[in-house]
């Protein structure tokens, strides 16, 4: 099962961070060294408290985390954007980061419908095994220069 995670889950939502960051493909970020685990946690009680939102397998095996942001070119329009989408590497190929997309998308049509945002985006790193998401139309590709 899916669920909204709540404050009592930071510890593991934390853990799941350090994973995600760890398979950065900007080494500054993969370094432990520089993680801040003041700012994370930070970070993810603004989602938890209606910034955003954060998802998790109810197993504590992948999360999804997403915030609400204003779009760059005009303030009034809000943007729902995932920030990290973590699925334990000993359960890729299952169905937990599936599962966490169909509840994303849930939560962002239900915005979308009540107009509480008006676009949602999702990215995908260049080495994910997914490569197009259903609904979504790519717009744009990031290139990094470190």
């Amino acid at each position: 099962m899916i669920r909204l995670a709540n404050k009592i889950d930071l510890p593991v939502l934390v853990e799941m961070m350090r994973g995600y960051a760890s398979e950065s493909p900007m080494p500054l970020l993969a370094d432990p060294a520089n993680h801040d685990e003041q700012h994370i946690c930070d970070l993810l009680i603004s989602l938890i408290a209606g910034r955003g939102f954060v998802l998790l397998d109810d197993k504590n095996r992948g999360m999804l985390a997403a915030i609400v942001v204003q779009n760059v070119w005009c303030p009034a329009v809000l943007e729902l954007k995932e920030l990290a989408w973590w699925v334990e590497p000993e359960h890729r190929n299952g169905s937990v980061g599936g599962r966490l997309f169909i509840k994303f998308n849930e939560i962002a049509d239900a915005y979308l419908q009540s107009n509480r945002v008006q676009s949602v985006a999702m990215s995908l790193l260049e080495s994910s095994k997914v490569k197009n998401l259903p609904g979504y139309k790519k717009i744009e590709a990031t290139f990094l220069r470190m």
